[in-house]
């Protein structure tokens, strides 16, 4: 059959198909009406049902847990969820100096809790308009106290005893302790071994015994003893020859002789955690090179510079488990004349 010249008839698209294109964009935007229902459901019940009715506090042990409530700006019925944590930790930190780190956890339905960690007074310092502050190991302004402290703190110089009598040269041997038939007959003892880090590599090592030697001092408390600061039912040390500008609290202290007051800092470094710091009475820094500590209103311990200092400490620990309670004086940590340390001893 001839079929040239016979058009073919025309291919008719069914109403159905036409339907079925439509049908997915008509789903899609039923889904997306469905779905923002359900996102305002659940902002809507968030903010109906999740609201803050507990604000609990652990860790304070210096600031009362309302103190902290209230420096927090959290209140109840606040939201839960849209609460600013950052913002909330900022303000206690600003608002209450003592308050080193915090922490804020959220509890559902409706509780808060503040955790927060504080930081202690570690030592005293006067301004330039000559107060007083209290201030944490990293040099962090706590607050501003009364001083009862002479005004004039001793300096490096009238604390030494050459300003007071002539000290005699350490003999060779070691002296015993005069005072040993006071005390039951046992000698006093010195350090008969190095402390544990002496065992690293050090430039200088001790000997096996500190030098003595007797000289015309009393046993007198001196007048460092005053400079300690009574803060919180302890003592805190004074820093002596550093002055601080007037800070604010919460700030990081300056001072106007920067390499003193970083000098006392690395020691109070070295110091905390041995239980040493408990027992000085100041630390005097005015001449970074030539560090002077009172203990106790017995010993003098002269540290020389920054250098070796960790090696210093250990040191200084072993001296003061042999000296015996009855014995005060001089402890020479610089090492100027050998590698020993010296102890001169008070009668």
């Amino acid at each position: 059959m001839n079929t040239q010249g016979r058009k073919s008839p025309p291919v008719r698209r069914s109403g159905r198909s036409d339907a079925g294109k439509r049908r997915p964009s008509s789903g899609v935007g039923s889904r997306l009406l469905i779905m923002a229902a359900i996102v305002a459901a659940v902002i809507f019940g968030v903010a109906i049902f999740f609201k803050v009715n507990t604000v609990e506090v652990q860790g304070n042990t210096i600031y009362s847990a309302e103190e902290i409530r209230s420096a927090s700006g959290i209140q109840k019925g606040d939201n839960l969820f849209t609460l600013n944590k950052e913002a909330a930790a900022g303000s206690i930190k600003a608002g209450l100096p003592y308050v080193e780190t915090v922490s804020i956890i959220r509890f559902l339905p409706d509780k808060i809790v503040i955790e927060v960690k504080e930081s202690d007074a570690t030592f005293a310092v006067t301004t330039d308009t000559n107060t007083t502050w209290l201030i944490n190991s990293v040099g962090k302004a706590l607050e501003q106290i009364s001083d009862s402290a002479p005004d004039s703190a001793p300096t490096a110089e009238a604390q030494s005893p050459d300003a007071e009598a002539p000290v005699e040269e350490p003999v060779e041997q070691p002296v015993e302790n005069t005072d040993s038939e006071n005390a039951g007959g046992e000698e006093a003892q010195q350090p008969s071994e190095n402390p544990d880090a002496a065992s690293g590599d050090q430039t200088q090592q001790p000997s096996d015994t500190a030098d003595t030697a007797g000289g015309d001092m009393t046993a007198e408390p001196s007048a460092a003893d005053t400079s300690a600061i009574q803060a919180d039912g302890k003592r805190i040390p004074r820093i002596l020859g550093v002055t601080v500008n007037s800070p604010t609290a919460g700030s990081v202290v300056t001072a106007t002789n920067p390499a003193s007051l970083n000098a006392a800092l690395a020691v109070i470094a070295e110091l905390d955690g041995t239980g040493l710091l408990d027992h000085i009475v100041s630390i005097n820094a005015e001449k970074e090179y030539d560090i002077v500590l009172q203990y106790d209103g017995r010993y003098e311990i002269r540290l020389g510079g920054t250098e070796e200092l960790s090696y210093k400490i250990d040191y200084l620990t072993v001296i003061l488990s042999k000296l015996s309670d009855f014995q005060a004086g001089v402890i020479d940590l610089t090492f100027s004349d050998s590698s020993e340390a010296r102890f001169y001893s008070q009668e």
